[in-house]
């Protein structure tokens, strides 16, 4: 114990300024999933969100916490993450489930100004159009990581064929009456 009283009071402001420095914590960033029409009548999904909060919601992915950076997931974990995403979302379009396929998968190391440098996963997925001549609207049920990590939000873009994004929707957790909810995507 600091003895001396001009030590005690600098070694309390010390704390507190340091405390002030540090303490400040941020969420990390949410889910981000981009919506894009291919020309064979695909719909593409690119999807990422941060490894840390996946972990938390599906601790049977805790694998990929050792997974090489900017580098293919191994089959074993894409099978485990397949299986996840297929659990926690999906795709309606014309009142018929669209079948979803995870095409690829890699943990980046992104950087954000809130919260610095983190691993984020990214995932490309497809899925079949069907035969119809407009794609929306498309109902979209999505509850992965906000399952658990209830302050989780999702932001949904389209992506306009000159690259530009436009943004569909945000959203975060709800499931009123037990009943996962479905969020009509349209084009504005």
């Amino acid at each position: 114990m600091i003895k001396n009283p001009i030590m005690r009071v600098f070694a309390l402001a010390l704390c507190v300024l340091l405390s002030t420095k540090f303490a400040n914590a941020h969420a990390l960033p949410g889910s981000e999933l981009t919506l894009t029409e291919q020309p064979n009548n695909t719909l593409s999904l690119k999807l990422s969100f941060a490894l840390e909060d996946l972990i938390i919601a599906a601790p049977s992915l805790s694998s990929l916490d050792g997974a090489q950076i900017d580098q293919p997931l191994h089959a074993k974990v894409l099978n485990k993450l397949n299986n996840y995403l297929h659990s926690h979302m999906a795709l309606l379009n014309d009142a018929q489930a669209l079948p979803i396929t995870l095409n690829h998968a890699e943990v980046n190391l992104v950087h954000n100004s809130h919260v610095g440098f983190y691993r984020s996963v990214l995932i490309e997925l497809s899925a079949p159009l069907n035969n119809q001549s407009e794609l929306f609207p498309i109902s979209l049920h999505y509850d992965v990581i906000m399952h658990e990590v209830r302050n989780h939000r999702a932001i949904v873009y389209w992506q306009k064929s000159d690259s530009s994004l436009v943004k569909l929707a945000i959203f975060s957790y709800k499931k009123p009456q037990g009943e996962p909810v479905f969020y009509v995507l349209e084009k504005q």
